[in-house]
Order: C-alpha cells, then sequence, then structure tokens
C-alpha cells in the first residue's frame, strides 16, 4: 500500500509553468542565458585592452558552464517530476520511485555525447 498522495493535474500544472520559466520554447531562463552570452561576446569583439580581455573571456567561461550546469539540472528535474507523476498515474510506484531518484542527475535526459556535464550526471 502506497504512501503516497499524487495530484497528477497539480504537478502537470507546475511542470507547465516552470518549463515556461526554464524557456524550454526559447524565452525565460534560457534567453537570459542567450543575451547575457551575446552581450559578453560583443564586450570581448569590441574590447581593446588584453588584460580586460582575459578578464571577459575567462568570465565568459565560467559563465558558459555553470548556467549550462544549472539548465540541465533543471531540466533533468523537470523530466524526473514529469516521469514519476506519470509512472505514479500508472500505477507503477517502484517506476515513479526510480524516476524521482534520477531527477537532477542528468541521468534521465538524452543529451547526446556533446551535452554539457551535469554535477552528479553523465557527460
Amino acid at each position: 500500500m502506497s504512501q503516497w498522495d499524487i495530484d497528477v493535474h497539480g504537478v502537470a500544472l507546475v511542470l507547465t509553468d516552470l518549463s515556461t520559466q526554464i524557456g524550454l520554447e526559447g524565452d525565460g531562463f534560457s534567453a537570459t542565458i542567450d543575451t547575457t552570452a551575446d552581450g559578453i561576446d560583443m564586450a570581448l569583439t569590441n574590447v581593446k585592452s588584453p588584460p580586460v580581455e582575459a578578464a571577459l573571456g575567462g568570465f565568459l567561461g565560467h559563465f558558459t558552464s555553470q548556467t549550462n550546469a544549472m539548465f540541465t539540472r533543471s531540466l533533468s528535474c523537470l523530466q524526473g517530476a514529469n516521469d514519476a507523476a506519470l509512472a505514479y498515474s500508472q500505477g507503477q510506484e517502484e517506476m515513479a520511485a526510480e524516476a524521482q531518484s534520477q531527477a537532477g542527475t542528468g541521468f534521465n535526459l538524452d543529451l547526446g555525447p556533446d551535452a554539457p556535464a551535469t554535477p552528479g550526471g553523465p557527460r
């Protein structure tokens, strides 16, 4: 007998809202990442000082790796919550628990060999 009591419809509403905020359709957090990277890239193109250029280049590298990891982990959490709610609604509580345990790790995403590294997840 399960101790879970999940409102699958409520989960679907939250996941839809979060996918919009993350920017799965190209807006939200995803657009902010792209706009910021474009701005830094433009600054790199126009800067005429080697020390400033080196600092901006280092920051862009750090910014890119950190935001890629944040985006991937967020996507993994969304996928894990979706998979867990779906398995739960189908009465597959063991699969729901497995999906829940993989949420946020990146193991539940098929990002291909060129995917950014995810802390705790595959490369």
